[in-house]
């Protein structure tokens, strides 16, 4: 069996994904960089996610036009799609280096930056070991919210509608994650451009453009209209082609401008700055945005200014002039006029005429569109929760769209999320980091497997082979045994009141686990089994992890020793215990009113006098600091150890000493931990009732020796 579900051999590809009730986990819009660091890293940590990946090119082509022979990457080669994730992996650029014959030939080039054609063959590379996922020359026509077969009213699945482009066929493929990394959509700015093939955008400059002026001797005028990295990379390319032609560059600013790549620049592209930029407050993000700004857009770098200043001289002492600069420009319309094109510029300065350019070609450096297709995701748009700026989606952390409640399947955009985790999101740089936490993310969402009327961790354990190792036997034992198991939903809930101080788990699969203790509110009266309600330091690990993810919560009730003197048929002894684990999904409460209303319940339920007013100051200068949610409950196991398995005067003298431990043991602890006794005449100690000094209830360490 594949790691994507689909059988090999003559036996022909499973159902995987071909209706409602056999969805894939995961179908991939796009097989570029992204969505291929993200197959390696289902791979790498062999993540039990059946994936499908559709791609609207015949193969793994990376920006196809923009392969400029000598063009180098912006990036070192260590930022390759696995080596800040996994040092140690198979599918490193140097991995990739060594296959192909020439690592050392690459050391000795004395260069980080590897061009950009060796780094589009190192991605051809690198899929090779995916082409058993990915749908080439497949095209996405629609992607629809819908409800599981028998499910609940949710909206738990997508269906997606592809297309093959050579024939015309369409086909649905069902799955309850989509992860979406088409990139942008080529701006073809202004609208009043003509749609002659001499107009053609960067994005496809070589596969088209070059075709259409195949004598490189004519006298010819091209117009790039741009001041970025491609733009100069395009004048350049055609400065050295065109030995006659002109070039004329439209740039918004005074002229071409350097990339800031400075090191202390350059750490925004640290996984740890988008984390911290995403944790930030919208408008000190804009602030922070802009000043970083210069080290990606409307910039070129250095050595690519310097190359062009040369040839713009070396054209100077030959008595031409081919380098054309127009400042403070924006492309205002192209027009065909006649054999050629006639382009209108108008200024970004008050008080200057429009300029009127004859040219032959027109080239559109002027970026890409990074908002979702509404032709493929119009079904989708109306879920999906904006930011403040009602434009871009609002992203969890792991990069899924938050939306209504009603839909429950996940949409994950990787590109997308430049105004939420900076300007890194749309580079490379980030790629290992993010793979990570999609995996991580849609791996924690995945259902939980049901084995013998007993629910197992999803993941690599619930994967365990089919041999029958330690994995497969523990999965099929049933434990906790069911005469331990609580079904009474009212003693649960019960139990959930009376201790409602937690433990809130998060494992995130190659992560160690994180725990928070907290007090956790029960509101019965919400969803099928309840909802609870609590509130993290916003400086807590814990709480970039909390929105939509499936968490553990677990309350412990009463728990206590039992010695073989407790029970008349002098058993071994035992610890009795109860305990209540609890899993759901989990909603950042957004809404600073509703988090006021949870921090009043909590205190309403406090089971003291004291209650806490809506208009206390005090919380303005507290809310800020903490981050509210509120977890959705879909399964309660309970856990009450409480000797089932014995006659009824042992279960009778068990309840007893549990009651009588408890009661006693808790006080004796506070005691021994606070350092302070705590009787009073008004309350004195039941020591008749066999109560013990704290030196014989817990055996702690003082001074060395155990007392």
């Amino acid at each position: 069996m594949r790691s994507d579900g689909e059988t090999t051999g003559n036996h022909g590809p499973s159902p995987l994904g071909s209706a409602a009730d056999v969805p894939y986990d995961l179908v991939g819009i796009g097989f570029g960089p992204s969505n291929l660091a993200l197959a390696v890293c289902v791979r790498e940590q062999e993540l039990p996610i059946s994936c499908l990946y559709v791609e609207r090119r015949p193969g793994v082509e990376w920006h196809p036009g923009m392969l400029i022979d000598g063009a180098r990457m912006q990036i070192s080669f260590l930022k390759d799609l696995v080596s800040l994730r996994n040092p140690a992996s198979p599918y490193s650029f140097l991995q990739y280096t060594k296959a192909k014959g020439r690592l050392e030939r690459f050391v000795n080039l004395d260069e980080f930056r590897p061009t950009r054609i060796e780094y589009d063959d190192y991605l051809k590379w690198v899929a090779r070991d995916f082409t058993d996922q990915v749908r080439f020359g497949t095209q996405v026509l629609r992607v629809i919210p819908e409800r599981a077969p028998g499910g609940s009213e949710d909206l738990t699945l997508f269906r997606v509608e592809t297309e093959d482009v050579a024939t015309g066929l369409r086909t649905s493929v069902w799955t309850r994650n989509v992860v979406h990394a088409g990139g942008g959509r080529p701006v073809r700015q202004p609208a009043d451009i003509a749609k002659a093939p001499t107009v053609v955008h960067s994005g496809e400059f070589l596969t088209r453009f070059p075709a259409q002026f195949k004598d490189h001797d004519q006298s010819l005028r091209f117009l790039v209209a741009g001041g970025g990295q491609s733009a100069g990379e395009i004048a350049e390319y055609l400065l050295t082609h065109y030995d006659r032609a002109e070039v004329h560059l439209a740039v918004s600013g005074y002229t071409l401008q350097p990339t800031d790549n400075s090191p202390f620049v350059n750490q925004q592209f640290y996984s740890s700055s988008a984390d911290s930029f995403y944790r930030m407050e919208p408008g000190r993000r804009s602030v922070v945005a802009g000043q970083l700004r210069d080290a990606n857009y409307g910039v070129v770098r250095e050595d690519l200014l310097e190359r062009l200043f040369q040839t713009d001289y070396l054209d100077e002492v030959k008595g031409r002039r081919r380098l054309h600069i127009h400042s403070f420009s924006r492309l205002a319309a192209v027009h065909e006029d006649g054999d050629g094109l006639l382009a209108t510029l108008g200024a970004r300065l008050d008080g200057r005429p429009d300029e009127q350019l004859a040219c032959d070609g027109v080239v559109l450096a002027t970026g890409y569109d990074r908002t979702l297709d509404p032709a493929v995701f119009g079904e989708v748009l109306p879920y999906l929760v904006l930011e403040e700026n009602g434009v871009d989606v609002s992203l969890t952390r792991d990069y899924r769209a938050r939306t209504r409640p009603e839909l429950r399947a996940g949409l994950y955009l990787q590109g997308f999320g430049e105004s939420q985790f900076g300007l890194g999101d749309t580079l490379l740089s980030l790629l290992p980091f993010r793979s990570k936490e999609i995996a991580d993310g849609i791996a924690d969402r995945l259902p939980t497997p049901v084995t013998g009327g007993c629910p197992v961790l999803a993941g690599r354990a619930a994967a365990g082979t089919a041999g029958g190792g330690a994995t497969a036997r523990t999965a099929s034992a049933a434990y906790p045994p069911h005469w331990y198991l609580e079904h009474d939903q009212d003693k649960l809930q019960a139990l959930m009141e009376r201790y409602r101080f937690a433990t809130l788990i998060s494992a995130r699969s190659g992560d160690e686990p994180f725990a928070t203790h907290l007090p956790l509110v029960l509101d019965p009266s919400r969803g099928s089994k309840g909802v609870l309600f609590g509130h993290l330091d916003r400086a807590n690990e814990h709480a970039a992890l909390l929105d939509g993810r499936r968490m553990l919560a677990v309350f412990h009730g009463p728990n206590a020793y039992m010695p073989p003197a407790v029970f008349a048929s002098d058993p071994l002894p035992t610890w009795n215990s109860m305990s209540v684990h609890v899993r759901g999904r989990v909603r950042v409460v957004e809404d600073q009113g509703e988090l006021v209303r949870g921090l009043i319940g909590i205190a309403e339920h406090s089971q003291t006098d004291n209650r806490l007013r809506a208009d206390d100051p005090r919380i303005g200068r507290l809310i800020g600091g903490i981050v509210g949610f509120e977890l959705e409950i879909d399964e309660m196991v309970g856990r009450f150890k409480l000797s089932q398995d014995r006659d009824e005067d042992d279960r009778r003298a068990a309840a007893l000493a549990l009651a009588r431990s408890t009661e006693r043991g808790e006080r004796d602890f506070i005691e021994y931990a606070v350092g302070l006794s705590l009787i009073t005449e008004d309350d004195p100690r039941d020591l008749a009732a066999g109560s013990a000094g704290p030196s014989t209830l817990f055996p702690i360490a003082v001074g060395g020796v155990h007392e």
